[in-house]
């Protein structure tokens, strides 16, 4: 402490100085003037005469005579921040103060950074991308290292594929500061020889600025892909398009926008590192295009690729469906199964099998056509019979145009003026509002592509009369048909059942027929001609008409109630009715029976008691199927 107080009354005189020097050291003990942040720093006077109790320092000294608070006998210091620092030395030197500066750097130590790049044959690009220390020494990992600056790059080439330890070590000048980063190196794997393929190819817009799909296979992580084109220049076959850098796995499908696909042309990828190493290509695939045109009921399709022998086949799609498989030297389709107006979509696809065996493909944009024509349909042949519910049935067999054409129907009714009847987009026609008169009808077809036929021929059908006579015959008359290219060969008078069954049937002559074989069995004659044309292939049937025949009843004129076994009752008996009511009379006018079907049948008796023979007065009440009645009256007599 005197020595202190000493030094502090000596700063105020001027006092004769003895030559002195500062060392600064580092860890080691080597004098140095650059130091590291955190690390320890010894100093001393340069001879190291003075004694340490009298030796003081001030370790950031900024100038001024107010040092003294900072002075400390603390001979080493640890910087924490990097910069310049002057150091001051105060000393008490055989009896005399002095003052000694030195300034020293100390400079921060972070981990340097590098970057680097896997190539192709094992090989890596370093960069330093880190200015901070004087010099690098890159230790590839693999027992060779090299030293270097910042900013340069270093490829290196190991022996053999694996994964290695960098280290980047930073140091500077005349310091013992430095440090170093670590990073795990693997190298890319290996590439197989024109192992990277397209597998297909499929134009998605067929345009000038259009958009292409490649699919492509056996991609290799690390690498990024280069899409070529083919130019047709000899100077430069293939120029750069687009450049495939992200995909998982080894396949990817890669969209390319903005790319000529009105031309047919090649197509490659070419793998790339980041050394730019020459490197196989893929195999080369062309695209299609593809040219539709219609005219006259057909599709003309017209394909182009780069070259004759890219494809060994070519698949010909209609809506999404195979239509067709042509040779690889073929370029044009016609396509005549088609329906005019209709709209068609058409692909194609190209097939071959590349040079290692594994099959290829090349897909067209999908184009539509609609069909036309200025072909005029053919005349219409027409038909016009009546179904089982008295409509007449118009219809066109053996046309062969789309059931998409409009057919439009007239009708005459009574040998007027043809009037619009329908226009419908069918090749049929049922005419519901008709009462049974004369009438004919003709039409017209016109198709998809708005062609209009000739007008067809003519067709009346069959219109069908009868009448019942006394004898209970029954007289049918009808017209001719009209509208069999060869008339009609025969008519056929037709006898059906209620479910439209036929029943009976009679070749007729003429245009009449009377109808005497009734049936037994049916109270309802349902009638209708046929008409057969004379080549046999046109038939049509006329209107049906429901004919009732009467109840027939039959009534015995006498009966004998002797319990012989024969006519021991008076039984009603007949046809085509459902029940009745019977009433006995006798001589005098008296009730001496009534009964239904229900009931028993009368065995000549009164109350229980045997009337006597004689004739007796009946009246019978009949209820046919239909619900109408019929009354008969009579004798019968009861014989004992």
């Amino acid at each position: 402490m005197k020595y202190f107080l000493t030094i502090c009354l000596i700063l105020y005189t001027v006092a004769a100085s003895v030559a002195q020097c500062i060392e600064a050291r580092d860890s080691d003990g080597i004098v140095r003037n650059t130091f590291c942040v955190g690390k320890t720093i010894s100093f001393q006077d340069c001879d190291n005469v003075i004694d340490d109790d009298k030796e003081y320092y001030v370790y950031d000294y900024k100038g001024g005579a107010d040092y003294l608070a900072l002075a400390t006998l603390a001979k080493t210091h640890v910087y924490e921040q990097p910069g310049r620092y002057k150091v001051l030395q105060i000393a008490n030197n055989a009896g005399t103060t002095d003052t000694m500066s030195t300034v020293i750097e100390v400079k921060a130590a972070p981990e340097p950074s590098f970057t680097y790049a896997r190539c192709a044959n094992n090989s890596v690009s370093y960069t330093i991308n880190d200015d901070n220390y004087d010099s690098y020494t890159l230790d590839f990992g693999d027992g060779q290292s090299v030293v270097t600056t910042a900013g340069t790059t270093i490829t290196h080439t190991y022996t053999s594929a694996g994964s290695y330890s960098v280290i980047l070590t930073g140091k500077f000048n005349n310091s013992e500061c430095n440090n170093f980063s670590q990073q795990e190196v693997e190298t890319l794997p290996e590439l197989v020889s024109n192992a990277t393929q397209i597998d297909k190819i499929t134009v998605l817009q067929q345009a000038v600025s259009g958009r292409i799909q490649l699919e492509l296979s056996n991609l290799v992580q690390g690498y990024s892909y280069v899409v070529e084109r083919y130019t047709g220049n000899f100077r430069n076959l293939f120029e750069e398009i687009s450049t495939v850098t992200e995909f998982n796995g080894s396949t990817h499908t890669y969209t390319l926008e903005n790319v000529n696909t009105d031309e047919a042309v090649w197509y490659l990828v070419r793998p790339k590192d980041a050394c730019n190493s020459s490197l196989s290509n893929s195999n080369i695939l062309s695209s299609i295009s593809l040219k539709l045109s219609s005219a006259e009921e057909q599709v003309t399709l017209e394909w182009n690729n780069l070259n004759v022998r890219d494809f060994e086949t070519y698949d010909i799609y209609r809506n999404g469906t195979l239509l067709t498989t042509k040779e690889g030297s073929d370029r044009l389709y016609i396509d005549t199964d088609v329906t005019c107006g209709q709209t068609y979509a058409y692909y194609v696809i190209g097939r071959n099998v590349d040079p290692d065996g594994e099959p290829v493909s090349s897909v067209s944009t999908s184009l539509q056509t609609q069909v036309t024509s200025t072909t005029t349909p053919e005349k219409p042949y027409l038909l016009a019979s009546f179904n089982l519910d008295n409509q007449v049935e118009i219809s066109l067999p053996g046309t062969t145009e789309a059931a998409n054409s409009t057919l439009t129907v007239e009708r005459s009714i009574n040998q007027t003026t043809y009037q619009p009847l329908a226009q419908i987009q069918a090749l049929s026609l049922t005419d519901t509002d008709l009462r049974l008169q004369p009438v004919c009808y003709r039409a017209t077809l016109t198709n998809a592509c708005g062609n209009t036929s000739p007008v067809s021929n003519v067709v009346c059908p069959i219109i069908l009369q009868t009448e019942q006579q006394l004898d209970g015959s029954v007289s049918l008359s009808w017209t001719a048909y009209r509208g069999f290219p060869d008339t009609v060969g025969q008519y056929v008078v037709e006898v059906l059942d209620e479910t439209g069954t036929i029943v009976a049937q009679y070749p007729a002559t003429g245009n009449s027929y009377t109808d005497r074989a009734l049936s037994n069995d049916l109270q309802v004659l349902r009638y209708r001609i046929k008409a057969i044309s004379k080549n046999g292939t046109g038939v049509t049937f006329s209107n049906i008409i429901e004919v009732q025949q009467d109840i027939k009843l039959f009534m015995p004129s006498a009966f004998t109630p002797n319990n012989d076994g024969l006519n021991d009752v008076l039984e009603v008996k007949g046809k085509f009715f459902n029940g009745y009511t019977l009433q006995i009379y006798n001589q005098l006018g008296s009730l001496v029976y009534e009964g239904t079907e229900a009931d028993a049948a009368w065995n000549g008796t009164h109350k229980g008691k045997k009337l006597s023979a004689g004739a007796y007065a009946y009246i019978i009440t009949v209820t046919s199927s239909f619900g109408t009645t019929k009354q008969k009256t009579g004798t019968v007599t009861l014989l004992r």
